[in-house]
C-alpha cells in the first residue's frame, strides 16, 4: 500500500482512539485473533486433502503440521481432522460474534457521547458566535453529521478487519510457497494503486454532501419557522426554488458516490478469477505442483485478491463518510475554540447593586453603546427607553454577560463580571422578550422547565400559583386539558399576550431575584398589555425588576428611568421627573405615545 492511505489509516487510527480510548485495542486484538483461527482452520484442509488422496505425495508443510499434532497426543485420522476444522471455525465463529457485538456498542456509544458532547459545547458557546453560525449547520452536525461519523467508524473497523485478513492469508500463503506469494502480492499493490483515485473522488463527494445536507437543513428550519408568512403570502415558490436546487444539488454528490461504490463492488470477483487462472498454469504447467497441494495456496490467494477489493471498496465508502467525521471535528474545534470563558468566583445571592461604569460597545465600525454608566440596587424597579435602535437590548446583553464591552466595566455585589462565573450569575435572572419562549409542549412543563423535583402535589401547586400571578386562569380554564393542554410549536394554538404571560409564569416560578423584560408588552394589544402590565407591578418590591421598553406605560411606575438615544444616555431620573422637563427627548416620546 502507498505511503498516503498509510498516513491517512494512522491517522484516523489516532482520531478514533482519542473518541474510543483502549476499547479500540481490544477490537483490533478480538478480529486479528478471529483472523488468525480462520486461517488456520483453512490451512487444516490441506493435511485432509493429501490424507484423503491416495498416493498422494506430503509437502513438508502437511508433514510439520502431523507431527505437532502428534507431540500434542493427537492421532491422525480424517476424524479428528475434522474435529479439528470444526473446533477451529467454531471459535472463529465465536469470535466474530464478539468482534460484531463490541463494535454495536462502541459505535452506538460513540453516537450517544458524540451528540451529547456537542449539545453541551452548545450551550457552552459564546453568544458572538452563535449569532454568526448558520442555524442549520449547527442542528445538521447533531442530527446527521454525527450518524455519518459513527458510520465512518463501522467502515474503518471494516478496514481494519481486511488488513488483518490479508496479513493472516499472505503469511501463511508465505510459508506454503513464498516467492508465489511474493508475486501475488506485486499483483494486488499494482492493483489497489489502480483503484485509488476513486477513494480521492470519494472524499471530495462526501464533504460537498455534507455540505448541502447543512444548506438544506438551514432552508428546511427556514421553511418551517416562517410558514405562517409564506403561507398567508403564497410564498412558498421562491424559498421552494433554494431549497429544491440544493436537494438536487446533493443528490447529484449522492449518485456519483454510488457509481464509485457500483465500479469498486463490480470488478473484484471477475479480477480475481483471472488471476487464479493464471496462477494455476504457472504453478502445474510451469513448476510441475500437483494440483491438489495447489489447492490451498490457491483458495489463500483468491480470499486475498476478494481482501483487497473488499479492502479498496470499504475504504472507498469510509472516505465516501469522513464528510461528517471531518464537519464534527472542525465544529468540536470551533466551539472549544469559541467556549465562554468564565470568572472563577461564584455569585451566591445578589446582595447590592449592579453597576456599569463608562461602557462603550461596538458592532465593528458601527458605535451602539457609548459613555454607559447605570446603576441597579436590590429589590429596585428600573426602566431603560428609547426608540428602536437606541441600544437598549444591547444592555440586556452586557447585564447578561452575553457580550463583552470594548471598554468599561460592570461590577455586581462590588465584584467586576470578568471574575465571576457568569453560570452562577444567570441562574439568578429571569427573561421575558418581546418573541416569548415557548416549547411544543404542555402549560405545565412550559412553566416547570420539566422540573420533577419535590412531590408531584408541590410542584402542580408552584406551577397554579406562577400562572394565577401571571394572569393565565382565565384562558386555561377554558382549555381542554387544563395545565396539561399542549400549546403547539412556539405556543402556536395560543395568542401573542397569552404566549408573553406563560413566558412571565415560567419566570415566577423560577422565583429569580433579577427579573428582566424585553419590550414584553410591544407587540401586544391594550387588554394583553395590562394584564402583562399588573404581573410585573405586582413584582416591583419584592425583585429586582429591569424593564426594557419602547412603549412607556410599562415603565410609568419604575422607580428610576434611563433614556436612551443613539446609544448613549440623554436622561434618567423618575417617571415624574423626566415627564417635568416639557424640552426633553423623553416629554417628547410620551406625548408621542399619547402618555
Amino acid at each position: 500500500m502507498n505511503i498516503p492511505v498509510l498516513s491517512s489509516f494512522h491517522h484516523y487510527y489516532k482520531v478514533f482512539y482519542g473518541y474510543v480510548g483502549k476499547k479500540l485495542y481490544l477490537l483490533c486484538c478480538i478480529i486479528l485473533l478471529a483472523g488468525m483461527s480462520e486461517t488456520v482452520g483453512i490451512t487444516m484442509l490441506l493435511p485432509i486433502i493429501n490424507y484423503s488422496a491416495e498416493g498422494a505425495v506430503q509437502s513438508s508443510f502437511v508433514k510439520s503440521i502431523y507431527r505437532y499434532m502428534e507431540f500434542l497426543g493427537i492421532g491422525i485420522s480424517l476424524q479428528s481432522l475434522l474435529v479439528i476444522i470444526i473446533l477451529i471455525f467454531s471459535l472463529k465463529g465465536v469470535l466474530t460474534f464478539i468482534q460484531m457485538t463490541l463494535s454495536a456498542y462502541i459505535a452506538t456509544n460513540l453516537v450517544k457521547q458524540l451528540k451529547i458532547e456537542i449539545c453541551k459545547m452548545y450551550a457552552s458557546m459564546n453568544y458572538n458566535y452563535y449569532t454568526n453560525s448558520n442555524i442549520g449547520y449547527l442542528n445538521n452536525v447533531v442530527t446527521t453529521e454525527t450518524d455519518r461519523a459513527v458510520a465512518t467508524f463501522n467502515k474503518y473497523i471494516d478496514v481494519i478487519v481486511c488488513i488483518i485478513y490479508m496479513a493472516a492469508y499472505l503469511s501463511f500463503a508465505f510459508i506454503i510457497d513464498w516467492s508465489t506469494t511474493l508475486l501475488t502480492l506485486g499483483i494486488c499493490s499494482c492493483m489497489f494503486v489502480a483503484l485509488r483515485k476513486l477513494v480521492g473522488k470519494s472524499r471530495t463527494l462526501s464533504v460537498l454532501v455534507s455540505e448541502t445536507n447543512a444548506q438544506i437543513q438551514s432552508l428546511l428550519i427556514q421553511t418551517i419557522q416562517n410558514f405562517k408568512y409564506l403561507k398567508a403570502t403564497n410564498s412558498f415558490a421562491r424559498l421552494y426554488k433554494q431549497l429544491f436546487n440544493k436537494i438536487d444539488e446533493n443528490r447529484k454528490y449522492h449518485l456519483k458516490n454510488g457509481v464509485i461504490h457500483s465500479i469498486a463492488f463490480s470488478i473484484p470477483e471477475p479480477i480475481a478469477v483471472f488471476f487464479m487462472s493464471g496462477l494455476i498454469i504457472y504453478q502445474v504447467s510451469y513448476k510441475s505442483v500437483a494440483v491438489t497441494e495447489v489447492f490451498i495456496l490457491l483458495f489463500f490467494f483468491y480470499r486475498t485478491f476478494l481482501r483487497v477489493f473488499t479492502f479498496q471498496k470499504v475504504w472507498q465508502d469510509f472516505n465516501a463518510r469522513i464528510g461528517g467525521l471531518e464537519v464534527l471535528r472542525k465544529v468540536s474545534r470551533d466551539l472549544q475554540s469559541n467556549e465562554e470563558k468564565y470568572g472563577i468566583y461564584p455569585l451566591y445571592c445578589f446582595k447590592k447593586n449592579i453597576e456599569l461604569k463608562e461602557v462603550h460597545f461596538a458592532y465593528g465600525p458601527k458605535q451602539v453603546l457609548s459613555d454607559i454608566n447605570m446603576v441597579i440596587c436590590k429589590n429596585s424597579s428600573v426602566g431603560i427607553v428609547g426608540e428602536s435602535g437606541a441600544g437598549k437590548t444591547t444592555i440586556f446583553d452586557i447585564l447578561t454577560g452575553l457580550i463583552t464591552p470594548q471598554s468599561g466595566t460592570i461590577w455586581i455585589n462590588g465584584k467586576n463580571y470578568e471574575e465571576l462565573d457568569l453560570s452562577s450569575l444567570r441562574r439568578k435572572i429571569g427573561y421575558v422578550m418581546q418573541e416569548p419562549v415557548i416549547f411544543n409542549d404542555t402549560i405545565a412543563n412550559n412553566v416547570s422547565f420539566w422540573e420533577r423535583g419535590g412531590k408531584n402535589g408541590e410542584t402542580v401547586e408552584k406551577i397554579m400559583t406562577a400562572l394565577e400571578l401571571s394572569y393565565c386562569m382565565e384562558f386555561i380554564k377554558d382549555s381542554t386539558n387544563g395545565i396539561k393542554t399542549i400549546i403547539g410549536d412556539k405556543g402556536i394554538k395560543l395568542s401573542g399576550g397569552q404566549r408573553q404571560r406563560i413566558a412571565i409564569a415560567r419566570e415566577l416560578y423560577k422565583n429569580p431575584e433579577i427579573l428582566i423584560f424585553d419590550e414584553a408588552t410591544s407587540s401586544l394589544d391594550s387588554k394583553s398589555e395590562n394584564f402583562i402590565r399588573e404581573s410585573i407591578n405586582s413584582m416591583m418590591g419584592k425583585q429586582t425588576v429591569i424593564i426594557i421598553a419602547h412603549r412607556l406605560s410599562t415603565i410609568k411606575n419604575c422607580d428610576y428611568i434611563y433614556v436612551l438615544d443613539k446609544g448613549r444616555i440623554v436622561q434618567q431620573g423618575t417617571f415624574d421627573e423626566l415627564y417635568l422637563n416639557k424640552k426633553s427627548h423623553f416629554y417628547n416620546m410620551c406625548k408621542a405615545q399619547n402618555l
